[in-house]
């Protein structure tokens, strides 16, 4: 049984920012991984995208995470297996809620995933700089040639997804992202580092550190995100 009603506390205040504990984490909470000294393809992403953050994975509850990695596409792993090797771990949690429906949507979406044993979307992960630079030029054109394109969730279920895109998808099933708003919501269109900048993928709940970890004073998602402690009673749509 999933555990989605415990209280969140954050402990050891940093400067600038928080740590948090498995313990702390909710269903639907979004991990971004800063990798600790960089591999030549975390290096190329950080390149294109313009952001240290290299990974990204959603939180299932009972420890476990979802993420899509090299070759073998979408996993379920033990959150603390998970974050090895890590400087620092961000982790973002929806002000619009992660109850109800929404943590057996996302953990059967998991699921269904799994069954289809699709790879990992090496393609989408290469091309990423051009499609999304193109996307970004023709996006209202985009729109208005989509709007009202829904992508149900066993649709989803048949695509390839590199790490981001799938928690994209994870938010459209989770209905976080609304039928209507999917258009806007294209998954393999975000990096790990943009999910922070949209605050639809919630507001910053501190930093997961592992064995040795640290996160570094300019790190961006203290800089240029919203703390979930400063801003957790208030609306933003």
């Amino acid at each position: 049984m999933i555990n989605d009603n415990r209280n969140v506390v954050a402990t050891n205040p940093l400067e600038g920012g928080l740590t948090v504990s498995v313990a702390d984490l909710l269903t639907g909470d979004v991990l971004l991984y800063r990798a600790n000294g960089q591999k030549l393809h975390q290096k190329k992403i950080s390149a294109v995208t313009g952001s240290p953050y290299t990974h990204a994975a959603i939180f299932l509850g009972n420890d476990l995470v979802a993420e899509s990695n090299f070759p073998h596409g979408v996993a379920k792993r033990p959150v603390e297996e998970s974050i090895e090797g890590s400087s620092c771990v961000a982790v973002l949690r929806s002000q619009l809620g992660f109850d109800g429906d929404r943590p057996r949507q996302l953990n059967a979406f998991v699921e269904s995933v799994l069954a289809t044993r699709r790879f990992y979307d090496v393609i989408g992960a290469v091309n990423f700089g051009k499609t999304a630079k193109q996307h970004r030029e023709d996006q209202l054109d985009f729109i208005r040639l989509n709007y009202g394109k829904v992508t149900s969730s066993d649709e989803f279920a048949k695509q390839n997804f590199f790490c981001s895109a799938f928690v994209v998808a994870c938010y459209s099933v989770a209905g976080v992202i609304g039928p209507s708003a999917q258009v806007a919501y294209v998954p393999d269109m975000f990096s790990p580092g943009s999910l922070h900048q949209d605050p639809t993928f919630g507001w910053v709940l501190g930093y997961l550190l592992p064995e040795g970890g640290s996160v570094p004073d300019d790190d961006p998602v203290q800089t240029q995100s919203t703390l979930w402690r400063d801003q957790q009673d208030c609306r933003w749509w």
